[in-house]
């Protein structure tokens, strides 16, 4: 063995192997619809709508640009054909790297049991962090 090579665990390569896939994925579709919607191709919310509210609190925003309250995810999922929320999709993509990173790495851990615990652990988390919104929807969150 050359004394000059780094030994890394199998269960480190995968975990960022898996984020970085991720990442990637999440970052071409951001951009590649992100600009899209600046060259506004089909957009949810106006840009210069957008861009005059933008100092606005999340909830005064959606008031003034759009008229509507949001909660959970119905919103976004019922304009998905619009550009601007496409690209978001690229924004929970790259939010969800680290479970991807989780998740695959799960299946390195099989001869580490504390591994795998504090894996399923963090995979639960993240699921619970996901599905809260839809799950207990008066309970702060989105």
């Amino acid at each position: 063995m050359d004394k000059n090579k780094v030994y890394v665990d199998p269960l480190n390569i995968v975990f960022a192997k898996a984020m970085e896939i991720t990442t990637y994925i999440g970052l071409i579709i951001m951009v590649v619809f992100g600009l899209l919607y600046l060259f506004n191709l089909h957009s949810f919310v106006n840009m210069k709508v957008a861009v005059n509210n933008w100092h606005l609190p999340v909830s005064t925003f959606w008031k003034e640009v759009k008229g509507v309250e949001i909660h959970g995810y119905h919103w976004f999922i019922s304009n998905l054909p619009a550009m601007d929320c496409i690209s978001e999709i690229g924004i929970c993509i790259l939010a969800l790297a680290p479970l991807a990173g989780l998740v695959s790495g799960l299946f390195k851990t099989k001869e580490q049991k504390i591994y795998t615990i504090l894996f399923l652990i963090l995979i639960i988390e993240f699921l619970f962090a996901i599905l809260k919104p839809i799950i207990l929807p008066s309970v702060g969150g989105h």
